[in-house]
């Protein structure tokens, strides 16, 4: 048996050394619970942060970005496996039809009327709308209409 610092409360308490207790109590067990759920348990230190912002990325993680931006069902092509098929309407009735949403709208910045990010957060406001998980509903954004979305097995 060895002799432990409780993390609660600070009292000695005796434990086996492959024990992983750090609490002497059952009150002080609750206590370090409540605070772990409440977001004021252990929190990173800036010198754990750094340690680790030092490392980097190792070579295995180099090479993995390097082959899912080259890979069909990853990268940003129409093949990437959350690729869904979209139908939008133009704000002057003309009808697109693409798959990989984020891929037509870095293709077609010329003819949107506000950055990529931003009409692809409006369009999902209306997606969001149509399937009524948004109150009270936005079905156009600057004039553009959605008019369905599927994956592609679903025909």
């Amino acid at each position: 048996m060895i002799t432990r610092i409780c993390t609660i409360c600070g009292q000695p308490f005796r434990c086996y050394p492959s024990d992983n207790t750090v609490t002497c109590s059952p009150e002080c067990r609750r206590e370090r619970a409540r605070r772990d759920a409440t977001g004021n348990g252990r929190k990173w230190g800036d010198e754990s942060k750094k340690r680790l912002s030092d490392k980097g990325q190792t070579e295995n993680l180099k090479k993995g970005t390097e082959a899912a931006l080259k890979s069909p069902i990853a990268g940003p092509y129409e093949t990437h496996w959350e690729a869904l098929i979209w139908q939008l309407q133009s704000p002057e009735g003309k009808i697109y039809t693409c798959r990989n949403l984020n891929l037509w709208l870095r293709n077609n910045k010329d003819i949107l009327p506000s950055t990529p990010g931003l009409f692809k957060a409006g369009i999902m406001q209306v997606k969001r709308s149509l399937q009524g998980k948004r109150k009270p509903g936005v079905y156009t954004y600057k004039g553009w209409r959605l008019l369905g979305w599927r994956k592609p097995q679903d025909k």
